[in-house]
């Protein structure tokens, strides 16, 4: 099967996705939340689109009709979870269109006759089958762009995903070649031969054997995810702090640190495990001087109310969840106030040795 498009719709977007990531999950802010609802309406729109484009077929074409593009959804705006969830929906999408193709395939061929109506009526389910497919294939790609190296465990259950994908893939084009060859038959005359017939069937068999290949490749993904996060929360929980400040100016240079740390990993819209725990022990040698250093004295502002924060940015990164993080951090480094210079920022006099 040709690659033929980009699908850019979504399927239902997943605001909140597991209930066992809450307690360590900040309230989004006002400004999450208005980008939320805009993505919700994106993906809405371009769902709607696309079943508009499928229920439209009614014609067979010389070749695979082309559904108009929606509105495009950016992906890094998603959460790990969000941009999981649109995979899990679009792979229940692309198995059900299978199985719907593979049925009426079976109620098209029941009386060994094919019919010019009854062949356009198969490719109906057949191009909604495709569809689905390749958007599923593209969101995996968008996970592996973003995710590859960081979710060790997802991306091992994502590739074979993509593998029963691919099976379902090449039965389909196989569905396609025989219904081409049957049509032809059809345009000059003649009737659609027993052999013809017969390779449909055998096309739509295994096709229908790959869909429930699937469907239990793909059941526990989700959990599989949800587990690879927990994991990276515990690893980034029991880091120790190793390089302790001696005082509230290094205590804050420390912070900084974190959130330079930080910006640079993101800016590439990605995410390494090894960045993520380099963030976690900038974290917590930070979140140590901020405990020690922190309160407001002659030498600076209160920053025992941020001691938390480090843990929180972390705790987003490690969850996947990183438009969230990213706006976390911007909304810290402004809190944090100016930024020291050497022993001493412009309202931070150097301190006294103890």
């Amino acid at each position: 099967m040709n690659k033929k498009i980009q699908p850019i719709l979504s399927i239902i977007f997943i605001v909140a996705i597991s209930l066992a990531c809450a307690n360590s999950t900040p309230e989004a802010s006002s400004q999450d939340v208005i980008n939320t609802a805009i993505a919700g309406t994106q993906q809405a729109s371009a769902l709607a689109q696309a079943t508009v484009n499928s229920s439209g077929l009614t014609a067979m074409p010389t070749s695979p009709a082309t559904p108009t593009p929606g509105v495009t959804v950016e992906y890094v705006t998603l959460t790990e979870e969000e941009l999981a969830a649109l995979i899990d929906e679009a792979v229940a999408e692309a198995i059900t269109a299978t199985e719907n193709t593979t049925s009426t395939v079976y109620s098209t061929t029941s009386d060994d006759v094919v019919t010019t109506e009854e062949v356009t009526y198969v490719y109906d389910y057949y191009y909604y089958a495709d569809y689905y497919v390749e958007y599923a294939e593209d969101l995996l790609a968008q996970y592996y762009e973003l995710y590859a190296d960081l979710a060790t465990d997802m991306i091992t259950e994502l590739n074979a995903i993509e593998a029963e994908l691919s099976q379902i893939n090449e039965t389909l084009a196989s569905i396609d070649s025989s219904l081409q060859q049957i049509s032809s038959t059809l345009t000059q005359g003649a009737q659609a031969t027993q052999e013809a017939i017969a390779q449909l069937e055998s096309a739509a068999q295994q096709a229908q054997t790959n869909a429930q290949e699937l469907h239990s490749q793909a059941q526990d993904m989700i959990a599989v995810l949800q587990a690879e996060q927990q994991n990276r929360v515990n690893a980034i929980t029991n880091i120790q702090p190793n390089n302790i400040p001696t005082d509230k100016i290094s205590a804050l240079q420390n912070a900084f640190s974190f959130i330079d740390a930080a910006k640079a990993a993101m800016g590439d819209n990605k995410l390494s495990r090894d960045e993520l725990m380099n963030l976690a022990q900038l974290g917590a040698n930070a979140q140590a001087g901020f405990q020690n250093f922190g309160g407001a004295n002659a030498f600076g502002p209160d920053l025992s109310q941020f001691t938390g924060k480090f843990n929180e940015i972390t705790t987003q990164f490690a969850r996947g969840q990183i438009p969230q993080a990213k706006n976390n951090v911007g909304q810290f480094e402004v809190s944090l106030g100016n930024r020291p210079a050497g022993g001493g920022g412009p309202n931070l006099p150097n301190p006294p040795h103890p």
